[in-house]
């Protein structure tokens, strides 16, 4: 993964509640910097979270699959800068990719995956809107859509 590849990104400042007692960022973190990642991601196409915890377009999704690989350590204080991109979307669901630098060192901490699916009303998968897709593609500048739902 090349941090240029990534058109978002945002920092976070490692707090006193996210270290154990080795004094190292808590693995079980890193899947909030990616949450803070993808939420933020979505912030800048112009979307803001209503207290539902649903974005103003009604986009309803859910995570059914993270991964992470941890490549460092992160100590408290440290300048965290997640990176976020969505690399595929299929019928209902979306790939994030994600990877975490720290800032003074420029160097990867951790990077992974988390696969998105849209629901309906009725908490079934949904098909995502072509505004969606359009949307993450002009943004991304490239098709990431794909047609199969393998």
């Amino acid at each position: 993964m090349n941090r240029f590849n990534f058109k978002h990104s945002v920092k976070v400042r490692v707090r006193t509640y996210d270290v154990d007692s080795q004094g190292i960022v808590h693995n079980m973190n890193y899947l909030k910097y990616f949450e803070m990642g993808r939420i933020e991601y979505r912030r800048n196409l112009g979307y803001k979270m209503l207290p539902s915890g649903i974005f103003d377009d009604g986009l309803k999704v859910v995570v059914v699959h993270n991964t992470i690989d941890y490549k460092s350590f992160s100590y408290l204080d440290d300048i965290l800068i997640v990176f976020t991109k969505i690399s595929w979307i299929r019928n209902s669901s979306f790939c994030f990719e994600q990877m975490i630098t720290d800032e003074s060192e420029d160097r990867i901490v951790c990077s992974g995956k988390g696969i998105l699916v849209n629901l309906n009303d009725r908490n079934e998968p949904e098909t995502l809107s072509s505004k969606f897709i359009s949307e993450i593609e002009n943004f991304e500048n490239q098709i990431v859509k794909i047609h199969n739902e393998n």
